[in-house]
């Protein structure tokens, strides 16, 4: 840590948990490096979530994904996507491996009608799979776990498969990819409080990250230190051997001090960047930012009117802002 961390105290980490969102405060940190570490680690958790997921299927007298089965309410194709909503964790023998599943009798079945190894563990409780209407079928299902972290699209899982391949089909025969993105993330935000301990002083930045997962079973300090894991490996990589860091300029964390607080009058700026806002379409984030508008807090500031008189900015575009807003808490100027 740079040296001007003596004067602002030794960061914290604030934990705070609102169901199954959990929110992380940490600083202070000197001004600048809020968005820095806050935009790291929001894109990284965002692409990249480790988790099991389904990324292939067979059903026994089923030759490809555009087929029906009598007796069988969904089509093929819904049932794949079925699976493919499915996340588990866990630590597999091998990577991937098959599991097949025998159903029989009328009814409505969910991921907790799978026969799953001990080591395996549902995330997404109660997901919806298919529903038999015929009694006297038995639907004999295979399905493909594989530990991920990352996009596998159809093309890849092909390319990846080639000694299995089926020459005149390009796949496995009966075998059904499923591409997938592993993720156990719902929403990412953060922001960055600028803190003025005094008129004279620099600013120093705190950064509050909210990480919102798709089921209470996943740990957000797990995503949260699997993205610093990734962020680390990469940034050491810009610290050459041959080159010059003057370590004089640098302390050690646990050197520090723990920040004194009720001795100054605090005023804080918040600047909630953009980009942290969900839901808005890359087309309307570019839009606003051509238009000047980079934190969430001008926004705040803006009515209707303005923005529709913005250079790319519609009424659709200003209903899906202040459907965002309204996501975090907040609203258009003309809402208050």
């Amino acid at each position: 840590m740079l040296d001007i961390q003596k004067f602002l105290g030794k960061p914290k980490i604030e934990v705070k948990q609102d169901g199954n969102v959990s929110l992380f405060k940490f600083g202070p940190v000197p001004a600048g490096i809020g968005h820095s570490i806050g935009n790291l680690l929001r894109r990284t958790i965002l692409a990249y979530n480790p988790a099991i997921s389904v990324t292939g299927l067979k059903i026994k007298g089923v030759p490809h994904e555009y087929s029906t089965i009598d007796g069988v309410k969904e089509s093929v194709l819904q049932i794949m996507l079925n699976f493919k909503d499915l996340r588990f964790k866990g630590d597999l023998p091998e990577n991937p491996i098959w599991l097949t599943k025998k159903f029989k009798g009328i009814g409505k079945y969910t991921v907790k009608d799978l026969d799953l190894p001990a080591w395996v563990e549902i995330l997404t409780d109660d997901k919806y799979l298919f529903e038999i209407t015929d009694p006297s079928l038995e639907l004999e299902v295979s399905y493909r776990l594989e530990k991920g972290y990352r996009y596998l699209s159809v093309e890849e899982l092909k390319k990846r498969e080639q000694k299995d391949m089926d020459e005149e089909t390009g796949a496995e025969v009966g075998t059904m990819l499923i591409d997938n993105d592993f993720k156990v993330v719902k929403n990412v935000s953060y922001k960055v409080d600028e803190v003025i301990a005094d008129f004279t002083s620099e600013p120093n930045d705190y950064i509050e990250i909210k990480i919102e997962p798709i089921s209470d079973k996943i740990n957000a300090k797990d995503l949260l230190a699997f993205a610093a894991e990734v962020g680390t490996s990469y940034l050491k990589m810009f610290v050459f051997p041959d080159s010059y860091v003057d370590a004089d300029l640098f302390v050690d964390a646990d050197e520090l001090e723990d920040v004194k607080t009720g001795e100054v009058e605090v005023k804080e700026i918040k600047k909630t960047p953009i980009d942290s806002l969900a839901g808005l379409s890359e087309r309307t984030r570019n839009a606003l930012i051509k238009n000047g508008i980079e934190f969430v807090e001008d926004l705040e500031k803006m009515t209707r009117s303005e923005l529709l008189a913005m250079k790319g900015v519609g009424k659709k575009a200003v209903d899906e802002i202040q459907e965002a807003l309204e996501h975090e808490g907040k609203q258009l100027g003309s809402n208050r």
